[in-house]
């Protein structure tokens, strides 16, 4: 059973496990769900506040904030693309939530 970001449960049963079996199984746990979706809901908003207080709403502010992040995102490429034996063609940046980088192989 786990709780996906937006709240809802997700439950895995075997197949052909008895439709009671599983709703008793939820029910048993009520306490946990309740639990879990007010944590998981927390942390919505925690990363909500966060990404609110970036304001990039406009080109310059997204420029500007490029700029910040090249000073310490470069070194670190540079570092890791020797150790690694690579070179990176380019590098961006989204915000995101689960993601924390990608390397594509062309």
């Amino acid at each position: 059973m786990r709780i996906t970001k937006n709240g809802d449960v997700h439950v895995s049963a075997p197949i052909g496990l008895p439709k009671k079996q599983v709703v008793d199984f939820i029910e048993q746990h009520q306490d946990w769900i309740d639990e879990a979706r007010k944590k998981t809901s927390e942390r919505q908003k925690q990363r909500a506040n966060f990404y609110n207080q970036l304001s990039l709403t406009t080109q310059a502010q997204r420029i500007e904030a490029w700029k910040k992040l090249k000073v310490i995102l470069e070194p670190m490429v540079e570092k890791y693309s020797k150790e690694m034996g690579v070179t990176p063609s380019t590098v961006s940046c989204k915000p995101m939530i689960s993601r924390w980088g990608r390397c594509n192989v062309s």
